[in-house]
Order: C-alpha cells, then structure tokens, then sequence
C-alpha cells in the first residue's frame, strides 16, 4: 500500500463550473481533515489544519508549492494553513489534541475561523474564467453530517459577517480580501444529500437523464468520511432518516494504525501527526540512550487497520438497513475511495444492488463529491 494516498492533498484545479451573473457561489466543505470548495473557476482542496507564526516566519529556501500563509488584517495575527502547517506539528503542542481539532465544538477555536477565511480566499482567486465582480454577492452553500445538523446556527456564524485577511500561495505575492458575507446567503445541507445531487445534476447545472431513476428509486448513500459514516435514505423519492456513526472513518483507521505502530514499534503517535507520516510511510525510532536512531515502515499496519475498519462498516451497515431493499448504493468521500473495492468484493453476489461512485459525472477525485454536489445544488436553485 501506498501510503501517500491516504495523506490529505493540497491542489487547485483551474474549471469552468457555471455562473449566475451578479452572484459568486462558493461551495465550502470544511471537514475534519480538508477544506474542500468548488466557485465558479476553481476546485480546490487542503489540509484542514493551521499554525499560529511569528511575523518573522520565512522559508529556509523557496517556499513550497503547497505553502499556504494566512495574515488576519485587522489583529496582524499570521498563521501558516494545510501540509506544510502539518508537518511541524509535535505531539507536545497540547493545541494540537483530538479533542481541540475534530471536536464538535471547534467552532469556538481559533483555528476554526483561519480556515473557513482561507477556504473563502481560495474561492475568490481570479483566473482564465474570471473572478468575482465587485458588485457580485457571494453566495455559500456548505453542509453538515446528517446528526450534526443542529449545528448548523454556529456555522451559519462562523461564516456570516466581513472578513478582512491576507492570503499567501506558494510564495507568490499577498493578496488581501475584504468580504462581507449575509447570514442570509448562507445555506446549509445534509453532507449525503451533497453527494445524491452531485450524481443527480449535471456540470451545466442541469438534471441528469437517470436523475429521475435515482430519485424515485430506493437509494442508500454511503459517505464515510473523516470522522463520522453518514448514511442517506431515498426511497420513492421520499427522503428518510439519515444515521451517523461517530465511530467510523478514516480518524478510526488512523487511531488503529496508531495502535499499531505503539505495539509493534513502541512509538507513541497522536492521530493529528499521522499525516506528515502518510508522506513517507516511515515513523522514526530514536532511542536517547544509545544515541541511535531507525525508520520503520508502517504500511502494512495500515492496510490492515484499514482492513479492519472497512470491514466493521459494512457490518454496521447491513445490521442496520436491509440492503435488499435498495436498489442502487452510492459511494462517495475519501475514506470511501479507500473502502471502493473492498465494498464492492463484499457485495459481489448481491445482484439486486447496483454500486455507484459519488464521482460518476466527472473526473474529480471522490472527496469533491459533496462539495461538488453542494455547488450543483445551490447553481440549480439560483438558475432556475
């Protein structure tokens, strides 16, 4: 296994995805381990995860293509955002705890707002497809898991209101934002309910020919994601009670990998480090005593808590729905990816079910799906 695939990516994918005149959607999805956007020229993604720097940061060499550097413009405060902000993380910055990064109540953490700023700059650059007018009102469609939607008032406010920043993108120059936000303008969904209309509705915004199929059919979406499984009832076209399993996702691959490691190797790793170790497929050993040091290769304990993990869900899926009672099963997320082909093995002989990618109307990789299916919807309602 290649564990690279697993590590959250930062990218910017230059793309023509529609645009109501006098308004500038941004879909954000602000998840537990990416910021995922679409707006009208771009798709992009990064880690979700910041530093808090001096203002005298700067880069031994040339700054990385992945570099990301926040400045607030009204406190001065200057944080460094995504993998290079990961890859100077210890496991003795107490900041840095589970609790305080995939919490429910990060909203009120400092980092939190960081974010959601970085993914709305992210969402206003300017390219071969435009750019926002200076008159254009910005619309943000985002989501939440089916169980978490209570929330929904507190991201509604961590959101709303003028945001005043600077951001820095692989060391380009800085570009300053100043964007005033309606609570109005804000709308939130159920996250499956992203990926049923990214299948449903077209690049142009339109319905899809089988759009009519899936939503007068039973259909179960299945959206493992960082921190929680959200399940997604459709049947007839009557939308059903969704289910959330805290449980898991790909945090619980990481804590079981992590459980792993400390067995096999006696190295203690928090879960929030785990991604600068995706990039090498290494943790190192440094033993004080003897001043001696070793790499050790962790893939094959990752495979297996994957394994372990992957196989865990499809039970609590079947203990809980009667999968003869669906007709088509819609995977989508990155954790989904990682699972694809073991879900398909197990449900081989169930010929009644009909396996679908979240991503089946584009080339995007799945972790775009609800994202992609949060702007669809939102460009559909404004359009029409």
């Amino acid at each position: 296994m290649i564990t690279k695939k697993f590590r959250t990516k930062t990218e910017s994918i230059i793309a023509n995805n529609g645009h109501v005149s006098g308004k500038w959607e941004i879909a954000l999805d602000i998840g537990y381990s990416a910021i995922k956007l679409f707006s009208p020229n771009i798709v992009a993604s990064c880690p979700s995860y910041a530093k808090r720097i001096g203002r005298d940061f700067q880069y031994a060499g040339t700054a990385p293509k992945a570099s990301i550097l926040y400045r607030d413009l009204d406190t001065d405060e200057m944080w460094v955002v995504g993998e290079v902000a990961q890859n100077t993380m210890t496991s003795g910055d107490t900041s840095d705890s589970e609790m305080s990064l995939y919490g429910r109540e990060r909203y009120g953490n400092p980092m939190f707002p960081v974010l959601v700023r970085t993914g709305l700059g992210l969402g206003l650059q300017k390219n071969q497809f435009g750019g926002p007018g200076e008159s254009d009102e910005i619309i943000v469609q985002t989501g939440l898991p089916e169980r978490y939607m209570n929330d929904a008032p507190d991201l509604v406010d961590s959101i709303a209101g003028t945001h005043n920043f600077a951001l820095r993108l692989g060391g380009g120059p800085w570009k300053e934002y100043h964007v005033t936000i309606k609570p109005e303008n804000i709308f939130v969904m159920s996250q499956p309910k992203g990926t049923l209309f990214s299948v449903c509705i077209d690049r142009n915004g339109n319905f899809h020919p089988d759009a009519q199929k899936y939503l007068t059919s039973s259909v179960l979406v299945f959206d493992p994601g960082f921190g929680t499984l959200d399940l997604f009832p459709i049947k007839a076209g009557v939308v059903g009670k969704g289910e959330t399993n805290q449980t898991l996702g790909m945090r619980r691959v990481l804590q079981e990998t992590a459980k792993l490691i400390k067995e096999q190797y006696g190295i203690n790793i928090e879960v929030p480090e785990m991604q600068k170790y995706l990039e090498t497929g290494t943790v190192r050993y440094f033993d004080r005593k003897t001043l001696a040091s070793n790499d050790y290769p962790f893939d094959a304990l990752l495979t297996a808590a994957n394994d372990s993990v992957c196989s865990e869900a499809i039970d609590w899926l079947t203990s809980i729905v009667r999968l003869v009672d669906y007709d088509y099963l819609i995977i989508t997320g990155g954790t989904g990816a990682a699972w694809d082909a073991k879900i398909r093995e197990r449900f081989k002989n169930l010929t009644t079910l009909h396996l679908i990618s979240g991503n089946q109307n584009d080339n995007l990789p799945l972790i775009y799906s609800n994202v992609r299916g949060y702007y669809l919807y939102r460009y559909n309602k404004l359009n029409h």
